[in-house]
């Protein structure tokens, strides 16, 4: 083999592999991760479940907004909320694939619940 086709193997490696596993960690294991924290989030139906699915979507992920929306106001996909503690939680990040910032909808059933999220320390 000569110096010049090991020179454009040991480039592409230096170039491309890096570039390569930035695509998929950006387009594939990134919204993957969110659309899991978000099912977590959204899914828990107990107390103690809602306590973890917190828990995690705080550690795992950056909550950068926790709003407590009126159940009055239009949920994304037309669903109907019971209840009185209606909350949106939203990651910093965004999908590549809308632009939207993650965000996971769901009823409060502990308040307390809610300090895991508040209590956060970045």
């Amino acid at each position: 083999m000569s110096a010049r086709k090991k020179m454009v193997r040991v480039l592409f490696a230096l170039l491309v592999v890096p570039l390569l596993g930035l695509l998929v960690w950006g387009f594939i294991l990134q919204p993957l991760k969110y659309r899991y924290l978000i099912w977590r989030v959204e899914s828990a139906r107990t107390a103690t479940e809602e306590m973890t699915a917190f828990r995690v979507a705080a550690d795992w992920g950056r909550v950068w907004e926790v709003n407590r929306l009126r159940p009055e106001n239009a949920v994304p996909g037309g669903r109907t909320v019971p209840g009185d503690w209606f909350l949106q939680l939203e990651w910093l990040p965004s999908s590549p694939f809308s632009g939207r910032a993650y965000a996971a909808y769901r009823v409060v059933t502990d308040t307390n619940n809610l300090r895991i999220l508040w209590d956060k320390k970045y």
